[in-house]
């Protein structure tokens, strides 16, 4: 095979979801899904190859370290993940990618993976949300076990080669990703691709039903098909989700001929939070505000977050007066409305007004006292301060609540070293090491938390917890090296 041929690329970031056999888009002839059994590859190792991916994935990937549309995104997903009635682990791991590209992706194991660039081309919640129905389709179907159950001569370890080839060629490095490829057994994929088709409709019928049970408009899902074919034809490529995706004419037809069967007409959502996250996103990826604010406002857009855009306008051009005012209006008119208070607490802090951003985090959290954004922001000012007692308390707190989120952890590490609390300071990297995938690193760090704790003559559960947390990540290393 030319390693230069487009649909080469294609094949291989598809794999995880090419069956060898035709798999028709209709009902009936669905696996029962309740039995796990009924795979070569159990939920459980799924997991397990879906935490190592991750693991590898964040290390090699900028991702977009924003706790806003990192709450915002979570919150939508885990929420829409209890409409989708196939699916059997709702708790799912969020990464948002710092990249411009149109695409998402599910990996085995309920990791979802979502490019800052979806933001720019959705402009409605419910388009967004379609996409992310798809994916989690492609999950709750087990695509993944099934193309394996399909291929009794594709072992474990050739589908884990597979899936790192998949992370490379995520990140717009295709004949990277086939190098990392090219010693499995991959051999006539090229053969198979039509038979993805018959996957990427099941996930369009799934995708749909859990669109319309989670209260969105059918409709969406056919404009976001169409709203990328019409960017494939514009620019004479396809966005990279169509890469792993393959959109026929006759899938959008079938996707709108779903939509027109459906009898209750919903209104389409654009979503306010929805709005204002998008915003942010559009002026995190574009340099110039002035054409940030074009491409934004060139939607159909609500007041409030024509508003926010003119405000982070006005921030990107040190206008930080104007900002404040523009952001102070938003949160008079809203004082119920919980995200546009967090923005407010931000401005206040972007200003370097700590004590008074401070005080509104305080307030908020009193009125939403789980709200992982605030309390972000709350341990970024006392530490902004150098109050590191009281971002190390905040810190501590979340990393109880987020324990898989590696930049809680990263900071919590920082301020524990600012207090000199070195036992504090080594577990903490270990957890940051782990959740990379530096399992060596992290065994170091135990390591010298064991020592701290023996040179402080701490008590026996205190160095026997260091002693069980790494025998926890040993055996894990271990599942995962399967």
């Amino acid at each position: 095979m030319h390693q230069n041929n487009p649909l080469i690329y294609l094949a291989f970031a598809l794999l995880i979801f090419i069956p060898q056999q035709s798999i028709t888009a209709e009902g009936p002839e669905l696996p029962s899904l309740g039995l796990s059994s009924f795979y070569d590859i159990s939920l459980n190792q799924e997991k397990l190859l879906g935490q190592g991916w991750l693991r590898q994935f964040r290390s090699q990937t900028k991702l977009y370290d924003d706790p806003l549309t990192q709450d915002y995104t979570e919150r939508l997903i885990q929420s829409l993940a209890t409409w989708n009635r196939h699916l059997e682990e709702k708790s799912l791991d969020v990464l948002l990618v710092d990249q411009r590209q149109l695409n998402a992706f599910a990996v085995p194991g309920g990791v979802v993976g979502i490019n800052t660039g979806l933001f720019t081309f959705a402009p409605y919640e419910d388009e967004f949300v379609s996409v992310i129905a798809h994916e989690l389709a492609h999950i709750s179907q087990r695509h993944f076990a099934r193309r394996v159950q399909a291929s009794q001569d594709v072992q474990w370890k050739t589908m884990a080669g597979l899936l790192a080839g998949i992370l490379v060629a995520s990140q717009g490095h295709a004949n990277a990703g086939i190098a990392a490829i090219a010693g499995t057994q991959a051999a006539a994929i090229q053969n198979q691709l039509a038979w993805s088709r018959g996957y990427e409709q099941e996930a369009d019928r799934i995708g749909m039903e859990t669109l319309v049970a989670a209260g969105y408009s059918p409709e969406a899902m056919p404009q976001m098909f169409a709203q990328m074919q019409r960017i494939a034809s514009l620019s004479g490529r396809p966005p990279e989700f169509l890469l792993t995706h393959p959109l026929t004419e006759s899938r959008i037809a079938d996707v709108q001929a779903r939509a027109d069967q459906q009898s209750k007409q919903v209104a389409r959502i654009a979503g306010k939070d929805y709005e204002m996250i998008r915003a942010r996103v559009i002026f995190h990826q574009y340099a110039n505000p002035d054409d940030a604010y074009s491409l934004f406002s060139r939607q159909q857009n609500s007041t409030e977050s024509l508003q926010y855009a003119n405000a982070l306008r006005a921030k990107s051009n040190k206008k930080l007066d104007e900002y404040l005012a523009l952001i102070a209006d938003l949160a008079n008119q809203a004082p119920d409305w919980l995200l546009m208070q967090y923005l407010y607490a931000e401005a206040l802090a972007e200003i370097e007004r700590g004590d008074a951003a401070i005080n509104k985090l305080d307030d908020l959290l009193l009125y939403a006292p789980s709200y992982y954004p605030a309390q972000q922001l709350r341990a970024d000012v006392f530490s902004r301060q150098q109050q590191w007692s009281q971002a190390l308390r905040v810190l501590q707190q979340l990393s109880q609540a987020r324990p898989k989120d590696p930049a809680v952890w990263f900071q919590l590490a920082e301020a524990a070293g600012k207090v000199d609390k070195q036992i504090q300071l080594h577990r903490a990297r270990a957890e940051y090491f782990q959740l990379n995938g530096q399992f060596k690193q992290a065994f170091t760090q135990l390591d010298l938390a064991l020592e701290q704790a023996r040179l402080q003559n701490q008590p026996w559960v205190v160095q026997s917890s260091i002693r069980e947390r790494r025998r926890e990540l040993e055996n894990l290393r271990s599942l995962m090296e399967m």
